[in-house]
């Protein structure tokens, strides 16, 4: 049975280069495991890496030497809370990290590195979103990134003993992928698009008081996660210009660019840099493997599943089965990431052939797809190029993309949204607090259910009920008609799907949820399923995805 399992693995290799032009030595692995996440980054001094407990989802510190962690933070039992991008401060006793508060934004927060001293540095919700990219050299001021609700991203300095922040920046709905302070204090260098009608992106650097700025690339292709060595002469990034992601260097001396730039590091895959030690260690995530959508029979994956996926293989996630059956759509990874926002497409494979067509919709971020019920649209859940995110319906044949409901400092993954049986009407979760209904094409809007830490909708197939998960510890079942939910128990709840049955996640783990109460019915299923299923029509047969990707850290001596 094992061996049937493992078959649904994607097995994507991940291979190092010879050592490049620079002669630099090969990267070294430091970190891997579930347990790995990518939103924090080193100390100066390389003792320790900040990152979120992917359990608790709190703020936590790991030896690097010794591979112990622990957490600094207390996440409120039953919240919806939780720690997001973080950074050490120079002298590795502090770490500045953005909060998900209780009021449905982010808090700009600092702790010791013994979990005391918890301190509120930011908080606004006008600003919306806030990530913490590095600490001045003197530790009194932190580098942060505002992501206001009007659209507006600002590159600003948080004093660390309170005050207002210093805006140096301002952006229009653009923001930067990674900023960085000079070790002087005097610059910061950033990511952006290289120009109005450009989608590329190239580095520019910034005086401390706004005054200046210049571009430092002009080369095509995209530059960016841009760095500062500790001596405080040369900037290391991320470029593509040569056809792979590659490790590059810029000298940089009073603000202006000097000498040739030079290759690091050929070909590091899907890599995302975190910050540079003391040492001159660059420290990278880097996200290996890959995922497919598979075919199964329902209950009995490990003997029926077939790949649904043809073209980029390891690339694949997140499926939905058309209304007849006969077509399943899924997103399929595209281009460069942000820490976890990845470039995607929409792909649609006709079952009865081998016809795998792909959908390019104008929008920056596509985090899962549904059909409508006539099988004319397609239910998009992500985010627009000018910051806005939401639901938006996308013509499955040319792509095209009209909003239904987009907001600014919305999460870029958009609303959980899920389309009502005559398909006139989206059912979707505002924020985590209300289940809305919401008329295509005209607009209105009515609440039909009000909760707390609402999270995965679904609808039943006679379109009279919805379900919504109540943290992660419950379900609701809510009349789409209005009246009271019923409430069911179901513990470590991380999806749902609603076919001819309700069907919940748990991790890898597929549970049948009886609707009138009784113990739910654990079903067969890979031990690799990663998120994202859905229900064929036929109520027999089930669209998992499954694979092997995983996250790792990574350090490159650049001495």
């Amino acid at each position: 049975m094992r061996r049937r399992i493992a078959l649904l693995a994607v097995a994507v290799a991940v291979c190092w280069a010879a050592p490049t032009e620079s002669g630099s030595p090969a990267p070294r692995l430091v970190w891997t495991g579930p347990d790995v996440t990518l939103l924090g980054g080193p100390s100066r001094d390389g003792r320790y890496l900040s990152y979120v407990d992917p359990t608790t989802r709190n703020l936590a510190i790991r030896e690097i030497a010794s591979g112990r962690s622990r957490v600094l933070t207390a996440k409120p039992a039953g919240s919806g809370e939780f720690a997001y991008f973080s950074a050490i401060s120079p002298d590795s006793r502090r770490v500045a990290y953005a909060w998900f508060n209780e009021e449905g934004f982010y808090d700009l927060r600092v702790v010791d590195l013994n979990g005391s001293n918890q301190r509120i540095l930011y908080r606004n919700e006008e600003a919306g979103f806030v990530q913490p990219c590095a600490w001045s050299p003197d530790s009194k001021f932190i580098l942060t990134l505002l992501f206001r609700t009007d659209n507006i991203s600002q590159i600003t300095l948080v004093p660390t003993e309170g005050g207002p922040p210093k805006v140096l920046r301002s952006l229009n709905w653009v923001y930067p992928k990674r900023m960085d302070i000079s070790p002087d204090g005097r610059f910061i260098v950033y990511d952006s698009f290289a120009g109005e009608s450009s989608a590329d992106r190239t580095l520019f650097l910034l005086s401390v008081d706004g005054a200046r700025e210049r571009k430092l690339v002009n080369f095509p292709g995209n530059h960016l996660f841009p760095l500062w060595m500790p001596d405080g002469k040369r900037i290391v990034y991320a470029s593509d210009r040569s056809g792979t992601m590659d490790a590059w260097e810029l000298g940089v001396e009073n603000g202006e660019p000097r000498g040739e730039q030079r290759l690091l590091r050929r070909d590091l895959g899907r890599f995302l840099p975190m910050g540079i030690t003391a040492g001159g260690d660059l420290y990278f995530g880097l996200r290996s493997g890959g995922t497919d959508v598979f075919i199964a029979k329902l209950g009995e994956p490990a003997r029926t599943a077939r790949r649904a996926t043809l073209r980029f293989p390891g690339r694949n996630s997140a499926p939905a089965w058309s209304p007849d059956g006969a077509a399943i759509a899924y997103l399929s990874r595209r281009g460069s990431e942000n820490f976890g926002q990845e470039s995607r497409a929409i792909a649609i494979r006709s079952l009865d052939s081998d016809d795998e067509r792909e959908l390019l919709p104008k929008l920056a971020h596509l985090e899962r797809v549904r059909w409508s019920p006539d099988g004319n649209s397609l239910l998009v859940s992500g985010s627009d190029n000018k910051g806005r995110a939401g639901l938006y319906i996308v013509d499955p044949k040319t792509a095209t993309v009209q909003p239904l409901v987009s907001e600014s400092g919305a999460s870029f993954r958009g609303f959980d949204g899920v389309w009502s049986r005559d398909g006139r009407s989206v059912f979707y979760i505002h924020g985590d607090r209300e289940v809305r209904s919401r008329a295509v094409g005209a607009g209105r809007e009515s609440t039909i259910y009000r909760g707390a830490r609402l999270r995965h909708l679904a609808a039943s197939p006679d379109g009279k009920w919805l379900a919504a998960g109540i943290g992660d510890n419950s379900i609701a079942l809510v009349p789409t008609a209005g009246g009271e939910p019923r409430m069911l128990p179901f513990h470590g709840l991380t999806e749902l799907e609603w076919g001819r049955e309700l069907v919940a996640g748990k991790g890898a783990e597929l549970w049948r949820i009886p609707l009138g109460g009784e113990d739910p019915v654990k079903i067969e299923s890979p031990g690799n399923r990663d998120a994202g299923f859905s229900l064929h029509p036929d109520g027999e047969r089930i669209a998992v995805t499954a694979g092997n990707a995983k996250s790792e850290v990574w350090v490159l001596p650049l001495r």
